[in-house]
């Protein structure tokens, strides 16, 4: 690599870095979160006379004598009283094809939280393969697994403050079998009881969820309800008198499970209110090694919640606060927790997250209400912003980014005109894989002048190699004289050809973002099924590798009744795979092809000449 070109690269690199500092004044990303407003100070009643210097106040003790603290009035011990034997769970709404209803949820009685959260088999499925098979047959996508470590909104904690006590009564109430009072396919109610030592009943909890069809007006009288919503309304009423307020912990989902073709881990999230609306803050999984102590931390203390819950590449579970608004329901306290997953190779430590309301005072005959709207569903940009825009829910969406929850400032408005192109060239051609065709080669046209710009560069930087190496023997022993002498020659080209490189790299990185973020590319084929020999996936979905070939091929070479490309590609794999969430499941033909344009590319380029054999060998070294 001659200096020219590093002197390219240099410049290039600061100004995309002065560009990006830039942006991020202009449009900020998740800056620090807000701190709680410091309390102001207790003011003294009214009318009592403020102590004058050295003047003694009656009842106050003489100096360095501390005063006797007063004993604590602990509370006493409460617990949950529910039914005896667990009733099956109540299912709602339906995952079946032709039914109304975009999600099915399960509803288990013990802990009276969600056990499985499901997406209709309409549009979107669990793998690939699903999309050969009967609607009805198909795997439904679960956003919420019934195997994971604890349901989806547990309540494993309620803080009861009984008068005359100063310490909170915990319950735990993710433990207890909750009573059905009512199942049906649109509404579950669930109740149990908070009682004392001597079976008195102190607190009455009630909890409902409720799903709509598509077709059925909503409680504002709306005829089309947002789609992939679950409602859950949480009641507090104090049965004794002594009850004076409640706080309780909230939990989950535990972490939604990870893309089989995703490397992007599955992420606790919440939205948080900032000085410039709704920000999202991430809290990805991490892989732990086997054994390793998972601790719980804490990353989210002093925010102000909007709505909190776990996302993958393209699906999100979030829980948004209704009632009261999202300043009455939670505290601000966030915890990452971890847990061991379900794999026999390697632990994967997965987040989620556990929010804590705000204490709400009981009064008789006056119930603590807090409503929510669960949604569950995809991350598709149009139907976020349609119904959930209020409150910032589009903000899940990564769009320009090369990392999983990084968003680079400025670039997410080139990312989602690329988006727009894309789905334009998908309605003339209905097929996303030419629609992608289509959009890089408009790009290609679109940037050719730059690219010619840069060709022209480069051809005038080699007419120049025979002086500069006059220059560089003339004053080898002044280097202050060569830099000055190189510059005058070719210090302008040299960063009029670092432009090039600099206008094109934004609007790349755009289309990276764009691509990885659009939902409709997951189980998109480029080439019909009917064109592959039967059971090959190539291509088959524009979401994940090519998968030219599968390692568990079963391939029978002649005179032997065995798979042997299967055992020995399936020994790579295990070998290849590693520690990583998702492991090497195939030989993708497409990195191999790109690899074989850019060398033929590099070789057709016109390239600076050598000057010496150092140089000469980096070409070859870089060639390679």
């Amino acid at each position: 690599m001659n200096r020219e070109t590093i002197i390219r690269w240099v410049l290039a690199a600061a100004i995309c870095i002065a560009l990006m500092l830039v942006f991020r004044y202009v449009e900020p990303h998740i800056p620090f979160l807000p701190r709680p407003a410091p309390q102001p100070p207790r003011q003294k009643p009214s009318g009592q006379p403020s102590p004058q210097p050295g003047e003694k106040q009656p009842g106050e003790k003489p100096p360095g004598e501390k005063p006797p603290a007063p004993p604590a009035v602990k509370a006493p011990a409460l617990v949950a009283a529910g039914a005896a034997e667990a009733a099956p769970a109540a299912v709602l709404g339906s995952s079946l094809a032709e039914s109304d209803f975009d999600v099915e949820a399960e509803v288990a009685a013990v802990g009276g939280a969600v056990r499985r959260l499901a997406l209709a088999r309409r549009h979107y499925f669990k793998t690939i393969q699903d999309q050969y098979l009967p609607a009805d047959e198909r795997a439904p996508m679960e956003l919420v697994e019934p195997d994971a470590p604890f349901p989806a909104f547990l309540i494993p904690e309620l803080r009861v403050r009984l008068k005359d006590a100063d310490e909170w009564a915990k319950v735990d109430l993710g433990a207890p079998v909750w009573r059905v009072v009512e199942a049906s396919p649109t509404q579950a109610v669930l109740a149990l009881d908070v009682q004392d030592g001597e079976g008195k009943t102190v607190l009455a909890v009630r909890r409902t969820y409720k799903v709509l069809p598509r077709s059925a007006p909503d409680d504002a009288g709306a005829a089309a309800p947002p789609q992939y919503e679950l409602r859950m309304k949480l009641e507090f009423a104090a049965a004794d008198e002594r009850a004076e307020k409640i706080a309780y912990v909230l939990q989950g989902p535990a972490a939604l499970p990870a893309e089989a073709a995703s490397r992007q881990p599955p992420a606790a999230i919440a939205g948080t209110w900032g000085p410039r609306g709704v920000q999202v803050a991430h809290a990805p999984g991490a892989e732990k090694a086997k054994g390793e102590a998972l601790p719980a931390t804490s990353n989210l203390a002093g925010a102000e919640v909007v709505w909190a819950g776990g996302m993958d590449k393209y699906f999100a579970v979030v829980l948004i606060p209704q009632k009261p608004s999202r300043e009455g329901t939670f505290a601000a306290a966030t915890e990452t927790s971890w847990y061991r997953a379900a794999h026999e190779r390697f632990d994967m430590a997965l987040a989620t997250v556990r929010l804590v309301s705000k204490e709400a005072a009981l009064a008789p005959g006056k119930p603590v209400e807090h409503e929510f709207l669960i949604y569950a569903g995809p991350k598709d940009a149009d139907l976020l912003e349609t119904y959930y825009g209020n409150v910032g829910l589009e903000k899940l969406i990564v769009w320009a980014s090369p990392c999983c929850f990084v968003d680079l400032p400025g670039l997410g408005y080139l990312s989602r005109l690329l988006a727009a192109l894309l789905d334009a060239f998908y309605a003339v051609s209905r097929n996303y894989g030419v629609a992608i065709i289509l959009l890089v080669l408009v790009l290609r046209v679109a940037l050719h002048p730059v690219t010619r710009w840069s060709t022209r560069s480069m051809m005038e930087m080699q007419k120049l190699q025979p002086e500069m190496e006059r220059i560089r023997k003339e004053f080898a022993n002044d280097k202050e004289r060569m830099q000055q002498e190189m510059a005058k020659i070719g210090g302008l080209k040299s960063l009029s050809g670092c432009l090039p490189m600099f206008i094109q790299m934004p609007i790349w990185i755009a289309l990276y973002g764009a691509l990885g973020a659009a939902i409709h590319l997951r189980h998109a084929p480029l080439l019909p099924a009917s064109w592959l020999p039967q059971g090959s996936m190539f291509l088959q979905d524009l979401s994940a590798p090519d998968a030219l070939v599968h390692w568990n091929t079963p391939v029978y070479l002649p005179g032997l009744d065995a798979p042997l490309l299967g055992w020995v590609l399936g020994a790579i794999q295990g070998m290849l795979a590693g520690s990583s969430h998702t492991g090497l499941t195939a030989f993708n033909l497409l990195p191999v092809l790109v690899g074989i344009s850019f060398y033929l590319q590099q070789k057709i380029t016109p390239q600076p000449a050598a000057t010496t054999p150092q140089m000469e060998q980096q070409r070859k070294m870089m060639s390679v």
